[in-house]
């Protein structure tokens, strides 16, 4: 075979072709996937971070305000007692 003097005389396998078409269809199909994940995951960051920064903290119960409502409650019914008992002295605050 002779050494080709014009790029015209150059050939490639139809196989190769194809080889080179199919990896590069591939590597579109995923990158082009990939992109539309990286895209929501990002929307999504970006709703979950809205959310937070509307959400009002104060209207759910934390363990440590639950605490400060018992001793609330207790101080009150401590004095409720004692008012009671200073009306009635079989008053109790059960009742």
């Amino acid at each position: 075979m002779t050494e080709p003097t014009d790029i015209r005389q150059v050939r490639v396998p139809t196989v190769a072709v194809g080889l080179v078409l199919s990896v590069a269809a591939i590597v579109g199909t995923v990158t082009w996937s990939s992109a539309r994940l990286v895209a929501r995951i990002d929307q999504l960051e970006a709703t979950v971070a809205g959310i937070e920064e509307t959400m009002d903290m104060n209207s759910y119960a934390r363990a440590t305000d639950l605490e400060d409502l018992q001793i609330t409650v207790n101080s009150l019914s401590i004095a409720l007692q004692g008012i009671g008992d200073m009306i009635d002295p079989d008053w109790s605050v059960e009742n």
